[in-house]
């Protein structure tokens, strides 16, 4: 299944803009191992949609992912994109068709941002003044001005050759994106920065993506789906965030998502979720957003050490507030 929205006709071609990812029991073993890096995983990403894959070092994530654009051949099983197995497909067209971030990024040195966003579409002989037109819309897309085209990559911030790759990813308009620990290289600020611009892209591009982490908070964050792996590429438990944190299907899942998934829930709600009481009295400092995740929220509320606080909207107009009792209330089942 795919989704029912086809690419902009000045696109690269027919494809549509994401595709379902299906792996059927896809296995990989090594000659002279003990047992297999994957085993038998399957699951199903809808169109559209981020499934991340976690789990600990070892457990065959990056494995199952590379499986995808065959970086790795599959031993036994099937993965398919849409309704096409990989197994049928030209490698090089295959790989074409995908978009691939990794985490030291790989721009070519030697040439500049719009060389590096256009690599994909030159391979694929797009015209020059189709070339130009992506790359000025992509530089606009992830947030970098136009100039920027000209500019090599040691001229530019982890943080924007980080936005460059993705752009670099997402210049073909492929309907899926492999994401191999995107933003492990960043500071922690810019981490959680580059996390929201590229959820906020996103929301916009919606592309089927494929995105490996060992990091469960940035799962949580970024993932519409959630697959846990564990030793010898065994899927634990499939499902989305909340279910996860809720529901851990064993005691390893339990333990690998941490003893703290309750505060971890407040990640995946806002306070706009709950409902708000008159901010009768309430100081006036600090004030709360109804964007700000009730894990950020509560956070600002134990460090100004106040109980509640007043929630202001965007148009500065007062909407209520919200207190720690309502935020603690809303982990109840």
């Amino acid at each position: 299944m795919t989704s029912q929205n086809t690419a902009h006709p000045e696109g690269p071609s027919a494809s549509p803009n994401a595709a379902a990812l299906e792996f059927r029991d896809a296995t990989k073993r090594y000659a002279g191992s003990d047992g297999p890096a994957v085993e038998r995983l399957s699951l199903s990403v809808p169109a559209g949609e981020i499934c991340v894959l976690v789990g600990p070092s070892g457990c065959g994530k990056t494995t199952a992912m590379r499986m995808v654009n065959r970086m790795i051949d599959l031993t036994d099983g099937d993965i398919l994109i849409g309704d096409r197995s990989v197994r049928d497909q030209d490698v090089t067209e295959l790989r074409r068709g995908i978009g691939y971030v990794i985490q030291q990024i790989g721009l070519f040195p030697h040439r500049t941002i719009g060389e590096n966003i256009a690599t994909v579409p030159a391979l694929l002989g797009w015209d020059a003044a189709r070339i130009k037109a992506r790359v000025g819309e992509l530089l606009e897309l992830i947030g970098l001005p136009g100039d920027h085209r000209d500019r090599y990559p040691a001229q530019l911030s982890g943080g924007q050759r980080q936005r460059v790759g993705v752009a670099r990813a997402l210049a073909a308009d492929p309907p899926l994106m492999l994401m191999d620990e995107p933003f492990g290289a960043i500071d922690p600020i810019n981490r959680g920065r580059l996390q929201d611009e590229f959820l906020r892209l996103q929301a916009e591009v919606r592309k089927t993506i494929l995105f490996v982490t060992h990091d469960i908070d940035e799962a949580i964050k970024m993932g519409d789906r959630i697959a846990v792996l564990q030793e010898g590429g065994r899927l634990a438990q499939y499902a989305t965030p909340a279910e996860l944190l809720a529901h851990p299907a064993d005691g390893f899942v339990a333990d690998f998502v941490g003893a703290d998934r309750a505060l971890k829930r407040l990640a995946l709600r806002r306070v706009r979720d709950l409902p708000l009481s008159p901010p009768d009295g309430e100081p006036p400092e600090p004030v709360l957003a109804p964007d700000d995740r009730l894990r950020d929220a509560l956070s600002v509320l134990l460090s100004h050490g106040v109980q509640r606080a007043r929630v202001v909207g965007p148009d500065g107009a007062l909407q209520g507030a919200l207190g720690v009792e309502d935020i603690t209330r809303s982990l109840q089942p």
